[in-house]
């Protein structure tokens, strides 16, 4: 799914709610949420968004022990193990670690080194 095709998905359905850590925010810890989030900054720890979607923005430098998100979208640096039900990694996606995915797109020009394993279902 390209960044446009993110966008139209998301205005068609206007009662989503996306919080955002913007650029210069570095947080530590372990962050669980209800709804959408975007990381354009700095993150250390664990992040549990298993019915949300995770959006990690080309900026965004992204340290996880493990992540769960029902959709992934990968656009800067993620090192860790990913529990989702989609992973998209973009051209300009860095990814090292393990995905346990449903679907998972690696598009042209992304760089991955890890292990890939392909779940039949999902289960936040």
């Amino acid at each position: 799914m390209s960044p446009d095709d993110k966008k139209i998905s998301q205005e068609a359905s206007p009662t989503r709610i996306t919080s955002r850590l913007g650029q210069t925010v570095t947080l530590e810890g372990n962050l669980t949420s209800h709804e959408d989030l975007e990381i354009q900054g700095t993150f250390n720890g664990q992040i549990d968004l298993a019915l949300h979607d995770l959006t990690i923005g080309k900026t965004a430098r992204v340290k996880s022990e493990e992540v769960k998100a029902k959709n992934l979208f990968l656009y800067g640096q993620l090192e860790g193990k990913v529990r989702a039900e989609r992973v998209v990694i973009s051209d300009s996606g860095r990814f090292t670690g393990d995905i346990i995915a449903c679907k998972i797109s690696v598009q042209n020009g992304a760089r991955f080194k890890g292990t890939i394993k392909i779940s039949k279902d999902y289960q936040p």
